[in-house]
């Protein structure tokens, strides 16, 4: 009988705490039995799409 390694809310945290220890913002973080898994910031964040139809406007120069 093989057993699955599982991940516990001290692996979370510890995840958590080194991501923030290096200056990281977190989004999200997903937990499974096999993994911990964090989203950072708007790097790792899904792309939305703006549906109203137009171009965005330029930012002003200063």
């Amino acid at each position: 009988m093989v057993k699955k390694a599982t991940v516990t809310e001290a692996d979370m945290r510890r995840a958590i705490k080194a991501a923030r220890g290096s200056g990281l913002v977190i989004t999200e973080c997903i937990m499974s039995p096999q993994e911990v898994r964090l989203i950072f910031d708007t790097v790792d964040a899904p792309q939305t799409m703006d549906n109203n139809g137009k171009p965005e406007a330029w930012p002003e120069l200063q």
